[in-house]
């Protein structure tokens, strides 16, 4: 289905205000790096200075910090901008713009690849829009985190696969660009590398063995290096950072919430047997957690699953926000992720209707989806860690919309998703009503 001058007028005027608005927002607030930004961008500044990838130049590399971070890619990414145009967040602001919009146009690309037959401008056009103009993505990229580039990746991953899906000659540079832009994926956000399975899944399925290996071999031109670099800084097979020990321990113990929150036993571990034996340590911690409570794990889990899909968990606690843009944040996060959601599953429950190619691609969209949140509700959830899922679910949002407007949507079944999601969504506030109330406080 060709695009009509007016649509792509439309199109290219969604994907400039994206751009400018993800722009104002970063040149409005300016914000420095702090935290986790700080930590990326030290690293960065000292691969660009010669001084390998390390957040400090303070004691042995193999105690070095930084391993424990989220990365490589993101820090790679930074330092690749750094040593071509210099050290200009600026600049990283107009990229991180830039990918936004380019992720917006993704997604317009992945819905109309997933649903062809069924699809329509304005259920492309929907979805662009809640991803451009997602006040969660918006607030990332006005900062060096790693959700912009990650949020790119892998609706880039997603694009690539719906291309190789739809093609008639199944051409090999696609599913090399496939396991490429999968594995960059994963070197900045680990969760994404959970994509493999429903992919490897589809060329196990396709009998397209030499093209799954292909998806692998792109992976591992991205990921061997890394691997080489650790073996030698640590003596062991370290594929991309050790953060999985403390995040497995810190979100599954005696009294855990689920979310990220500190735990002494972790830095204790990690002092006395190194960086290395201390994650598998933790690792090993807890396993005998989960074998030994097991209710307590599914409780917990069951937590982490509650605060994944609640609309009670907006971004706008930041350390820029105050006042006014802080409150506004934070209702337009909420509402966000509340149409984003439900329009969501009202979209998921409609693949039932299609039929044929149509049909396939709308489930295999489905495996991807299910794909993030599986990644992280066995270890810890917060706000940030769900944005990943944002591009699937705004591909099914349009077609769900799309579905309402036109009068097709199964109503009952609409209601009891929608009822099901502000019953959790209460559920999540009630658990946790005095921080809640605390937080309104402080407003």
């Amino acid at each position: 289905m060709e695009l009509s001058k007016n649509q792509k007028l439309i199109l290219a005027a969604v994907l400039l205000g994206v751009f400018i608005c993800g722009l104002a927002y970063s040149f409005y607030f300016r914000i420095p790096p702090a935290v986790d930004a700080r930590a990326y961008d030290s690293i960065a500044r000292n691969i660009v200075a010669g001084n390998g990838y390390r957040g400090s130049l303070e004691g042995p590399l193999d105690q070095d910090n930084s391993i424990m971070r989220v990365g490589p890619g993101y820090e790679f990414f930074l330092a690749a901008i750094y040593f071509i145009i210099g050290y200009s967040y600026e600049v990283i602001w107009v990229i991180q713009a830039f990918l936004l919009a380019l992720s917006a146009l993704l997604v317009f690309g992945v819905s109309r690849q997933v649903f062809k037959d069924n699809w329509s401008f304005s259920a492309g056009i929907v979805a662009a829009v809640l991803i451009g103009f997602s006040p969660d993505l918006i607030t990332m990229q006005g900062m060096l985190m790693t959700e912009t580039l990650g949020v790119f990746l892998i609706t880039l991953s997603a694009y690539l696969f719906f291309r190789y899906f739809n093609s008639q000659r199944r051409s090999w540079p696609i599913i090399l660009l496939l396991g490429l832009a999968m594995g960059a994926a994963g070197s900045v956000r680990t969760p994404a590398l959970f994509l493999f399975l429903p992919i490897l899944f589809y060329c196990f399925r396709a009998k397209q063995w030499n093209h799954g290996l292909l998806v692998l071999c792109g992976a591992a031109i991205i990921f061997t290096p890394w691997i080489i670099r650790n073996y030698i800084v640590f003596n062991a097979f370290v594929p991309t950072n050790l953060a999985y020990g403390v995040d497995l321990l810190a979100g599954n113990h005696l009294g855990a919430t689920g979310e990220l929150e500190p735990y002494p036993l972790a830095d204790q571990y990690l002092e006395q047997y190194g960086l290395v034996a201390g994650s598998r340590q933790l690792t090993k911690e807890t396993l005998k957690f989960m074998a030994f409570h097991p209710l307590e794990f599914l409780k917990i889990t069951f937590y982490r699953i509650s605060i994944y899909f609640s609309f009670a968990r907006p971004t706008g606690f930041w350390f820029h926000l105050h006042g006014l843009s802080r409150g506004l944040t934070l209702a337009l996060s909420a509402i966000y992720s509340a149409i984003l959601f439900i329009l969501g599953f009202w979209g998921i429950l409609k693949i039932k209707n299609l039929a044929g190619a149509d049909k396939t691609r709308a489930q295999f969209l489905t495996a991807l989806l299910i794909m993030m949140p599986l990644a992280v509700v066995g270890i810890i959830v917060e706000t940030r860690y769900r944005m990943l899922v944002y591009p699937f679910f705004a591909v099914f949002a349009g077609y769900g919309l799309r579905e309402l407007l036109s009068g097709r949507l199964a109503w009952k079944s609409a209601l009891y998703v929608s009822l099901f999601l502000i019953l959790n969504t209460i559920f999540d506030a009630w658990r946790n009503l005095e921080r809640v109330l605390e937080r309104i406080s402080n407003l």
